[in-house]
């Protein structure tokens, strides 16, 4: 018996489904109701246009799928905050997993109701409950994981690797349909299960892409781990430099002012001795290695106008080693003097920093102002933000937490720890 292929809603529905799991993983590039509104309309003309092209010669065919595909490249691309490369694999990803879902739903309808129209109940009913299942199974097991982490880090190699892969896909699960007369059960078959292949092949694909990021994001994070803990061994050997000439000069003041006392050189070595106190001032918090972080940041800010203020009790972090006080600390302030650095005006050159106990915990407040709001992805992270996942990740081996978001002009990070001592 000779079967009626797919109905063309029903693959515009699926196509459009595929590519609004993306939307939803992937951080949007406007918001709900422009993304919303954008999607009707593009649901709608794809539906119209594999309409009208449902009984094209078959010469004219794969142009018509080719536009379609086309037609949801630009959907994601207009959508979704990506790159040309990342909606051309995104694309890829979708229309399997959209030929998938639209083979097995009307697979099942064939063999239950092979005479039914497409427009009935009971088939409507079916329609919602396999793209239910299909989609709700691909969102839950899949694009989760990806929603938590949007960076998809899509290289050129991978692009065509994808676009390969769905190519092979489609044309080998579509050959026998290029023959009039043979839409049986078995050419249905054979297309749900090389659309599944695709579906798997991509996935595992995905899977690999997944882990090479989560290894470079690895690799990133020890790097500015190595580099903290280098920094601030560099700091206190400079700061025990710096305390050891204070006190020569110190010494040196002392024996001139036994010598002789002047009106106009006592005044002189007085504004001398201030000026050896500004290098010699440290922060006393209470703990060593927070003092070394805070002072070398403290010269490193005079020397580039930046304003930079800091309440502290070290004390509250006397239960941390000195690496993780170096990760989280020193991290925290080199995003915040990166960030102000790049502002013109000296006067908003802003940096506060506060240490303190709240409600049985430590609370680790950096404050550093910003111009333009920092945009913030599906994990509250700033994008590329490797540092302050090193913060986070630090703050986690505590059970703390890390929060992120902007006020008024100010970018705010708050670091949240049970308090040990």
């Amino acid at each position: 018996m000779i079967l009626p292929d797919i109905p063309r809603q029903y693959t515009a529905l699926a196509e459009w489904l595929a590519c609004l799991l993306y939307i939803l993983a992937l951080r949007r590039r406007f918001g709900r109701t422009a993304t919303a509104v954008s999607a009707g309309f593009w649901l709608a003309g794809l539906s119209l246009f594999l309409q009208l092209t449902g009984n094209v010669p078959i010469a004219w065919w794969i142009p018509c799928m080719a536009a379609a595909v086309a037609a949801m490249y630009a959907f994601l691309y207009l959508c979704c905050s990506v790159n040309a490369r990342e909606a051309g694999y995104c694309c890829a990803r979708a229309f399997i997993l959209a030929e998938f879902a639209a083979s097995l739903e009307w697979q099942i309808h064939c063999l239950l109701w092979p005479q039914s129209g497409a427009r009935e109940p009971r088939s409507l009913i079916l329609l919602l409950l396999v793209y239910g299942l299909v989609y709700g199974f691909v969102y839950r097991f899949e694009f989760r994981r990806v929603r938590k982490n949007p960076e998809l880090g899509i290289t050129r190699r991978a692009l065509c690797s994808a676009v390969v892969m769905a190519l092979a896909a489609f044309a080998v699960s579509n050959f026998a349909f290029t023959r009039a007369g043979t839409v049986t059960m078995d050419v249905f078959y054979i297309r749900t299960l090389v659309d599944l292949a695709g579906v798997l092949v991509l996935s595992i694909q995905q899977e690999q892409l997944m882990e090479a990021s989560l290894h470079r994001e690895l690799e990133a994070m020890d790097n500015v781990l190595h580099r903290q803990y280098e920094q601030y061994q560099q700091s206190r050997e400079s700061i025990r430099l710096i305390n050891r000439h204070c006190h020569d000069l110190k010494m040196q003041i002392a024996a001139i002012r036994a010598e002789q006392d002047p009106g106009k050189k006592a005044a002189a070595l007085d504004e001398m001795e201030s000026g050896i106190q500004m290098y010699e001032a440290q922060n006393k918090t209470g703990n060593a290695v927070l003092d070394t972080l805070l002072t070398a940041k403290s010269l490193y800010c005079q020397q580039h106008d930046i304003n930079f203020t800091c309440v502290a009790d070290g004390h509250l972090l006397d239960f941390m080693p000195t690496g993780d006080i170096c990760t989280i600390v020193g991290t925290a302030l080199d995003n915040a003097t990166e960030s102000v650095q790049t502002l013109a005006d000296p006067e908003k050159r802003l940096i506060r920093v506060a240490i303190y106990a709240q409600h049985g915990f430590v609370m680790l407040r950096f404050e550093n102002y910003c111009e333009i709001p920092v945009q913030l992805d599906a994990d509250g992270m700033p994008p590329h933000g490797y540092g302050v996942r090193t913060v986070r990740a630090a703050a986690e081996k505590y059970s703390g937490t890390v929060t992120v978001h902007c006020e008024d002009n100010w970018f705010i990070l708050r670091i949240l720890l049970p308090n040990r001592t």
